[in-house]
């Protein structure tokens, strides 16, 4: 076989005496109509956008449950994963904030959708502070956020004893 036929293969039409298989009939044979697509209004085009901008606020809170679950697994041991996750739950729903919530947005966002864009903006940084909150947690329950009063002893001032009752 030479290279052009390989490249460039005849097409082989179908013998006119072959007869058709079993069971198989033209009336089964649906024709298609293509109906031509009609473009898009403006209107529709900013509802869809409205309707991802939901998509990417309610992303974070996809990963909630696992964050949960993966948080309770790893025990409140202080070893290096458990450490690291947690700090990782803090550090990047902070950085998602901070640096995605405005480019996250800003494919979706134009005059007339402003407004609506708003309310999944503050949706998907309130995602990434339920996120952050697991953070949170974990490291209280390690023992690492100082809220006990143990943990500020050395700022207390000293108590001076002024009597003493000697009993003989």
């Amino acid at each position: 076989m030479a290279f052009e036929e390989l490249f460039c293969p005849q097409v082989k039409q179908p013998l006119p005496n072959l007869l058709a298989p079993a069971g198989f009939g033209a009336d089964h044979v649906k024709s298609k109509k293509v109906a031509a697509v009609k473009k898009p209004s403006q209107n529709e085009l900013d509802s869809l956008k409205v309707k991802m901008a939901w998509e990417v606020a309610t992303s974070p809170a996809k990963s909630i449950p696992m964050n949960l679950i993966m948080s309770y697994m790893t025990g409140n041991s202080m070893q290096i994963i458990p450490v690291t996750m947690a700090l990782m739950l803090i550090w990047n729903p902070l950085n998602a904030i901070v640096r995605e919530t405005n480019s996250s947005f800003s494919s979706l966002r134009n005059d007339r959708n402003s407004s609506e864009i708003l309310l999944p903006k503050i949706v998907f940084v309130l995602c990434q502070l339920m996120n952050m909150a697991i953070g949170l947690w974990k490291l209280n329950q390690m023992g690492l956020i100082p809220n006990k009063e143990a943990d500020w002893l050395s700022w207390k001032p000293v108590t001076h004893i002024i009597e003493r009752v000697w009993l003989s």
